[in-house]
């Protein structure tokens, strides 16, 4: 998933004839099975002065999970799960104990065998424990019960100094704040982490698509701009869509609406259909009710366990902004940004859009603005857009750079020109994000860049963006040299 990263060293797309060198890839790996592990590792690295990396799954746009030259700690045969009746002064109710290797598919399975369900990512393979929950963690189930963060009771962690602890509201507390939505790979290494389990139940489901083809371009633009002006009743109902967008068609798959019935469905959707069908525009729609969320999530996104290709988004660049309440609730300001989304994809080829509607306000979520450290515009948006530009894996880093600079020139700047006071999501975002500690961390990071100064105080943990990686600048052999 990091095609920039890999930087051609060691790729089956090269010629044979190419020199196979290890790049920016880590130079030894532990493979983690214990706390012992990663008190050893992170001891023998400051003991030799060695870069540290941590990895589960490598599901990392932004280059956190790799580092020439460096010590990796790979958490990803940490897969033990467990549920439990948990108590404490913030929640009583099933929770589920994840070890930080565990991936979404392995989490809903175990998850719906005990007629649970929990708040993961829509890709399959991502790993939940780690940048994911780390990151704040958008999923089907966020209007709902709001984000993944928002689901974390406690953490298990390892810090810098080689110390195992617990973090959760009342132990290590701001340590928990900082974990709990403040960014992956650079507080500790987490070893396990305690979530909230809700009993599993109806979901209802639907299919959209609007193609360009049989009907007029203002016309298929005018459904998209229905499309997002309906989406603030859609997801107040406690549903979300994820959706798609190219300079030909327009898709919607899954919309998922927790505890609806088919014909419920139908009803929230009649009133952007009838839109639709005034509009003279063809649509495509289908719609379901499964039993649980499970069945619900392998009819649309599976089938399990690794989940349809195009969700395991790999021969991209990206790039993403998150768009607030008021935009889409004011018809010129929607315009506006279904004018930017249309810029997105101009240059028409692999240039699409994509995205998730959702609510995951504090009153969605039962918790409070300082309950952890979520990035705040998440609480007033309704809607995250990721822009990609295609990768040729066989082709010059060059010519793939230029659609890289596409999205930074032109896609983004124009969507935060509709939404200059909001934000995006670190976990799916381009290092070429201009003025990262506010897009990615808002008016939390000076707080998280203390916390992080009391539990790694020599900035032992870095990767690219994360809170505290000023304190480093990258040599061109990949070695950290202190920042002035």
């Amino acid at each position: 998933m990091s095609p920039y990263w890999q930087n051609q060293s060691c790729d089956p797309f090269t010629s044979p004839s190419n020199p196979c060198t290890l790049g920016n890839y880590v130079d030894y790996t532990v493979n983690i099975s214990s706390p012992h592990d990663v008190s050893h590792a992170l001891h023998f690295a400051q003991k030799h002065n060695i870069r540290v990396v941590i990895k589960n799954t490598g599901h990392d746009y932004i280059g956190k999970s790799t580092g020439k030259g460096s010590l990796g700690l790979w958490t990803h045969n940490m897969k033990h799960m467990s549920f439990l009746n948990y108590s404490s002064t913030e929640y009583t109710g099933p929770a589920m104990k994840m070890g930080a290797g565990v991936q979404a598919f392995e989490a809903y399975t175990t998850a719906a065998a005990h007629g649970l369900r929990i708040v993961g990512g829509s890709c399959a393979t991502v790993g939940l424990s780690g940048g994911f929950l780390q990151g704040g963690g958008h999923s089907l189930l966020s209007s709902m019960h709001g984000m993944a963060a928002d689901q974390i009771l406690e953490w298990e962690v390892v810090t810098a100094n080689g110390t195992h602890l617990i973090a959760s509201p009342t132990e290590n507390k701001d340590l928990y704040w900082a974990l709990s939505g403040g960014g992956g790979g650079t507080y500790g290494v987490v070893i396990s982490v305690i979530v909230k389990a809700f009993k599993d139940g109806v979901v209802g489901g639907a299919f959209l698509q609007i193609n360009k083809t049989g009907t007029t371009d203002d016309k298929f633009w005018k459904g998209v701009e229905e499309f997002f002006a309906w989406v603030p009743d859609m997801v107040d109902s406690g549903s979300t869509a994820l959706f798609s967008l190219s300079n030909t068609s327009f898709v919607v798959i899954p919309l998922t609406a927790p505890g609806k019935s088919e014909d419920e469905v139908k009803g929230l959707l009649q009133p952007f259909l009838s839109k639709i069908t005034k509009l003279g525009v063809p649509i495509n729609a289908s719609i379901t009710s499964f039993p649980t969320y499970f069945e619900h999530f392998d009819h649309y996104l599976g089938p399990l366990p690794y989940g349809l290709p195009f969700i395991n988004i790999v021969d991209v660049s990206i790039g993403g902004r998150l768009i607030p309440r008021r935009v889409l609730e004011n018809t010129t300001s929607n315009l506006d940004f279904v004018e930017a989304l249309k810029l997105s994809v101009y240059p028409g080829g692999n240039y699409q859009t994509g995205g998730v509607a959702l609510n995951a306000a504090h009153s969605v979520a039962g918790n409070h603005p300082s309950s952890n450290a979520v990035l705040p515009a998440w609480r007033d948006s309704l809607v995250q857009i990721l822009a990609f530009a295609p990768w040729d894996f066989k082709a010059s880093l060059s010519s793939n750079l230029a659609g890289d600079d596409y999205l930074n020139q032109v896609t983004v700047p124009a969507l935060t020109a509709v939404a200059p006071d909001s934000g995006a999501y670190l976990n799916e975002a381009n290092l070429q994000q201009n003025h990262w500690k506010s897009a990615f961390y808002g008016a939390n990071y000076d707080r998280l860049r203390r916390i992080k100064k009391t539990y790694d105080p020599q900035d032992l943990f870095f990767a690219n963006t994360a809170v505290g990686s000023e304190a480093w600048t990258q040599d061109g052999d990949g070695r950290l040299c202190r920042s002035a």
